[in-house]
């Protein structure tokens, strides 16, 4: 239910308009066995207007099926692409410790995978709702026929759908067990994709991630994809059986405890073979939807809840009061280390960032600095003390609201081919300046803010258009993260004696994480971390 509620609200008009087309298309349907078995029963003395009927139901049901096909159509690619843009739209929301610790590969399957596993509902929908329809109908022209021999007919029924209830559990799980190692198999493939140079460097190395990881992952995955697909066979050929087994029972059976007519016997026979394809239309369904289910609940148990109700609404683009200074006041945040037991804690963090000052921050590996730098933009929420902006403070209420007065450029920074939320008039002109001014413009064009490639370029040349994209969006706060790592001594110069100094004539304040001590002369002030503690 959770799963045809979540395909109404999508799109209820259209899922109303299918579902009128495939009732429609199931009683047309249904009824024609009636006037089929009463053509038969009374061949000889067939009144013409019985003919006039059957071609009418038949063209009907004609029309009613092909609307309901080209409205499942219109809903599946609809409700995919609405499936899909919900899930980006809730990973924007989702706290970015939660998006780490579900892991890119597990958010890649949720967005093809899982998304298409419940686009595929709308397939399955109008011709499930027809197929019912049209049984009902059947099974009330059989109580109609004689209803003693229905409810034999039903107990039989109800005795084989317990049987068939236990391969649909059987499946499920099948299903919900497949699913999480899709997650491991998606992961190496980004280790494939993302460590090619590696791989390429060490051969033995390539040959035992190719065999001893990848390949026993995809194995696995196809081990329960075959089983999957076994039970999902043996579920399609019981239906057939079942239904031939109830049609012998009802034939050699009941006619033993009931007097029934020939006529009606025929009408029992003729139904439930009339009958059978709508059954196993709906036994073949089943499956689907259990595949829908298990995507539903793997995307939900990551926190991410795919009903309108839970989306927020966009932020508003003002920002907090910038009247004084940030300021953090004895803030901590603890995460644990990866594949590790023990806990890290950052802080406690009494720190001021003024306008119109570049501050250096300095320590150690795995000393806090990326942390604290996510801490101090909102990426990351204290566990304990405060943060305020001038006289604003920093809540859960206001977090995305102060993260947009930030600019940052990461070590594991993403470069985006459209510089997008600037809204400069003249943004092509700035771009070409900056271009010119970090040495790319022979390489790199811009167009209506676009930038002509951002993968034909060594990585301290991205690193270089994503220092562009940060400059041009104008915030209060800038932040960047070992920038001049990979670049070479002439940038380096542009960077720390040219770029910060506008960026703090501009009244900008500015936290950068070097260990480029030659250029610390260029700062106000330098912090040093140790163990996630100032020094």
């Amino acid at each position: 239910m959770k799963i045809l509620l979540f395909v109404f609200r999508s799109s209820p008009l259209v899922v109303a308009l299918a579902l009128l087309a495939a009732l429609l298309s199931g009683l047309f349907s249904g009824s024609l066995i009636a006037l089929i078995h009463s053509a038969i029963g009374d061949a000889a003395t067939t009144p013409a207007h019985l003919g006039l009927r059957f071609w009418a139901l038949v063209l009907l049901t004609l029309i009613s099926a092909v609307a309901a096909n080209i409205t499942i159509a219109w809903l599946y690619r609809r409700l995919l692409v609405d499936l899909q843009l919900r899930v980006a739209e809730r990973i924007t929301q989702t706290p970015l410790r939660d998006l780490e610790d579900i892991g890119n590969s597990s958010l890649l399957a949720m967005l093809t995978d899982d998304v298409d596993k419940i686009g595929e509902i709308a397939t399955s929908i109008v011709p499930l709702i027809t197929n019912v329809v049209t049984s009902i109908v059947c099974f009330g022209y059989l109580i109609w026929l004689s209803w003693h021999a229905f409810f034999g007919t039903l107990l039989f029924l109800i005795l084989g759908a317990f049987s068939y209830k236990v391969l649909i559990s059987r499946e499920r799980k099948i299903l919900a067990a497949g699913r999480d190692e899709l997650d491991s198999l998606y992961r190496y493939f980004h280790d494939l994709t993302h460590g090619i140079k590696e791989l390429k460097l060490n051969q033995d190395r390539g040959r035992a991630f190719l065999g001893q990881v990848l390949r026993p992952a995809a194995n696995t995955v196809q081990r329960y994809l075959f089983l999957w697909d076994v039970v999902y066979a043996a579920i399609s050929t019981w239906g057939r059986f079942l239904i031939l087994v109830v049609v012998g029972l009802v034939l050699f059976l009941l006619p033993r405890y009931f007097d029934l007519q020939p006529v009606v016997l025929s009408g029992y026979v003729l139904s439930l073979l009339y009958v059978r394809s709508s059954l196993l239309s709906v036994i073949e369904t089943l499956p689907h939807i259990s595949a829908a289910v298990v995507a539903l609940r793997k995307i939900e148990s990551f926190g991410l809840d795919l009903s309108v109700e839970a989306l927020r609404p966009v932020s508003s683009t003002s920002l907090p009061d910038m009247s004084g200074p940030l300021r953090l006041i004895e803030v901590t945040h603890s995460y644990r280390h990866d594949r590790e037991d023990s806990v890290f804690t950052l802080g406690p963090i009494h720190l001021t960032l003024e306008k119109g000052e570049v501050v250096f921050l300095v320590g150690g590996n795995g000393s806090g600095k990326t942390t604290l730098a996510k801490v101090i933009m909102g990426l990351y929420p204290p566990e304990s003390g405060e943060i305020h902006v001038g006289h604003t403070a920093i809540c859960d209420g206001n977090r995305m609201e102060y993260s947009q007065l930030f600019a940052a450029v990461f070590t594991d920074f993403h470069l985006f081919e459209d510089l997008l939320g600037l809204g400069c008039s003249n943004l092509d002109d700035r771009v070409k300046h900056y271009l010119s001014k970090l040495d790319l413009d022979f390489k790199v064009k811009v167009e209506n803010g676009r930038l002509s490639t951002t993968r034909a370029l060594s990585r301290g040349q991205q690193q270089r258009l994503a220092l562009l994209a940060a400059y041009l969006e104008d915030r209060p706060f800038y932040l960047f993260d070992e920038w001049a790592a990979n670049q070479d001594p002439v940038f380096k110069e542009v960077f720390y004696t040219q770029l910060l100094p506008e960026l703090k004539a501009k009244g900008k304040a500015v936290l950068v994480i070097s260990h480029d001590d030659q250029y610390f002369h260029v700062g106000d002030r330098i912090l040093k971390l140790a163990d996630g503690k100032l020094v």
